[in-house]
């Protein structure tokens, strides 16, 4: 029998684990539970929303379609405004299509490293 591991055991490090990669690092997490499409701004795919966390400070998202060749911005939270900025090649884009139908559907999380080195995003959906 194993003994058991006392929670501060439990944290994440800021090194990458054996079997490689992954998202292994202190930092902030970000969610946002979307409700509409920004009416103000309808030439922006901008969506409004709420904190889904008592930690967050974000409400909203900003899609951006950027034409590019090679590697997409990483996703990065501007906290004076509270918005998340996401980036997407097209507007095709399954994620991009099926915010657009509902954005009241989906939650966004995002990731950044403590050092602001790194950061992941995720469109969930939640029903």
């Amino acid at each position: 029998m194993m003994p058991s591991r006392p929670a501060s055991d439990s944290i994440l490090r800021d090194q990458l684990p054996v079997d490689g990669s992954a998202l292994r690092s202190f930092g902030q997490v970000e969610v946002v539970r979307l409700k509409r499409r920004s009416r103000k701004h309808p030439e922006l795919l901008l969506f409004k929303g709420a904190p889904a966390s008592r930690h967050s400070l974000s409400n909203s998202v900003l899609i951006t379609i950027v034409d590019v060749n090679g590697e997409v911005p990483a996703p990065w939270i501007d906290k004076e405004k509270g918005r998340i900025h996401l980036f997407y090649t097209s507007m095709e884009h399954p994620e991009v299509v099926a915010i657009l139908d509902d954005p009241g559907a989906f939650l966004c999380y995002l990731w950044t490293s403590s050092d602001g080195a790194k950061s992941h995003a995720w469109l969930l959906r939640r029903r």
